[in-house]
C-alpha cells in the first residue's frame, strides 16, 4: 500500500513539474519592422532595446501580482528594411525603447493581457511612429515618437 502512495505522489510530482514546464515554454512571436522611408533614414539607424520583466498573472482575475526582475532580451541598431523577432513568454511583459537621431520612443511591445491569446504580435516603426498588429495587415497607432 505503501508503494503505491509513493508512486501516485512521484506522478503527481512529475505532472505537475511537466505542466509547469509546458506553461513557460509557451512563446508568442515578437516582430518589428523598419518601415521608415529608406531614402531619408538610410544613414540612421535605431537603436533598439528590448527589455523583459517575468511575472505573475492570477488567471482569475488577470491582475499582475509580482514584478521580479528586468533583463535585456536584445540591443542593437535597426536598419531601415530590417526586421528584429524574438519570443516571450505569456508571463512576461516586453519594454520596447528606441532612439533615431533625436526622437525617442517606448511600447509594450508584448503585454500578456491586451496580447494574450495571440501567435505573434507585429510592430510597425513609421515616420510618424509605432504600429502594432496581429495579422500583419491591419495596423493601430500604439505611440508617437517624441524629441528630446
Amino acid at each position: 500500500m505503501a508503494n503505491h502512495r509513493l508512486l501516485f505522489s512521484l506522478a503527481l510530482v512529475i505532472y505537475f513539474l511537466c505542466a509547469t514546464l509546458h506553461a513557460e515554454s509557451c512563446t508568442t512571436s515578437f516582430e518589428m519592422k523598419n518601415d521608415l522611408p529608406r531614402g531619408k533614414y538610410a544613414d540612421v539607424p535605431m537603436d533598439v532595446v528590448i527589455t523583459s520583466v517575468d511575472i505573475g498573472i492570477t488567471s482569475e482575475t488577470n491582475k499582475v501580482i509580482d514584478h521580479p526582475w528586468l533583463k535585456v532580451i536584445d540591443h542593437r541598431l535597426l536598419k531601415v528594411g530590417e526586421t528584429l523577432k524574438c519570443g516571450v513568454t505569456q508571463n512576461a511583459i516586453l519594454y520596447v525603447g528606441a532612439i533615431l537621431g533625436n526622437k525617442i520612443a517606448s511600447v509594450h511591445g508584448f503585454d500578456p493581457i491586451r496580447d494574450a491569446g495571440h501567435e505573434t504580435v507585429f510592430w510597425l516603426v513609421k515616420e510618424d511612429g509605432f504600429y502594432f498588429s496581429y495579422d500583419n495587415a491591419s495596423w493601430k497607432k500604439d505611440s508617437p515618437w517624441e524629441t528630446e
